[in-house]
């Protein structure tokens, strides 16, 4: 168990505070490993709190955000993550996140409602090894449970979606990969894909200024905005992004 985990953390250069917590995932060591967890599910009134092994590691995590890059110790561990109204997981009776945390990495695990299906986890694994030439890695990964089919365009800020969609074909079926690009600030957006005979294609959500620095890795889940969901709510359209660090 993680009893004494604050000091413990405190200790290898981290913080035990919730999402204002400063990023420490350049200090991890053979010996721990770094934890993002991203709430795309919850309340927009009630944030939640993260425990890991029964000890609270992040607090006040709001919806649609993400804690800060939490340095824990690697191994197995059991993840649970709580608000005012209960613990989100598969089922009350197993509300547990099993993680196998590997020492130096990285890894994000994205809490979704999609829908009227209740909570669905995803857990990723950051790539932590910087591209070549102090060039920067960036990979979009779909967690919106959307039907929509989509493509994403990623672009310099300022430029609009022309030319070739970086990703065609934008969906959770097809693997996730890094795409490296130069330093400097961008736009991702994600626009409806062409049909024959349907309506020209039509931006659905794009992210903004996103700034790639040199050595950065970065991760931007695509989410289903839905706050305080009604039963059988299927926002489709209403779409937002949480980007995490992976690497720098």
């Amino acid at each position: 168990m993680l009893t004494g985990l604050c000091l413990a953390l405190a200790l290898l250069g981290s913080s035990c505070g919730g999402g204002g917590s400063t990023p420490t995932s350049g200090d991890a060591t053979p010996t721990t490993a770094t934890l993002v967890v991203v709430m795309g599910a919850g309340s927009s009134t009630s944030p939640a709190s993260v425990s890991l092994d029964g000890e609270v590691i992040a607090e006040n995590v709001t919806y649609l955000s993400s804690t800060n890059p939490l340095i824990v110790p690697s191994g197995q561990h059991q993840l649970v993550v709580q608000n005012s109204s209960g613990v989100f997981g598969s089922s009350p009776s197993n509300p547990f996140v099993g993680l196998d945390l590997q020492p130096a990495s990285q890894t994000t695990v994205v809490y979704i409602t999609p829908a009227v299906f209740g909570v669905a986890v995803d857990t990723f694994t950051g790539d932590t090894t910087p591209a070549p030439n102090s060039m920067a890695k960036l990979r979009i990964v779909d967690t919106s449970f959307t039907t929509e089919a989509l493509q994403v365009f990623i672009v310099p800020f300022g430029s609009g979606p022309t030319g070739s969609p970086q990703i065609p074909e934008f969906n959770q079926t097809n693997p996730t990969t890094y795409q490296t690009f130069s330093p400097g600030n961008y736009d991702v957006y994600f626009v409806t894909a062409p049909s024959s005979g349907g309506p020209p294609p039509t931006v659905r959500y794009h992210t903004g200024s996103l700034t790639l620095g040199a050595n950065q890795n970065r991760s931007v889940y695509f989410l289903t905005a839905c706050p305080d969901p009604p039963a059988g709510c299927n926002a489709e359209g209403t779409y937002t992004t949480v980007t995490v660090p992976d690497l720098n």
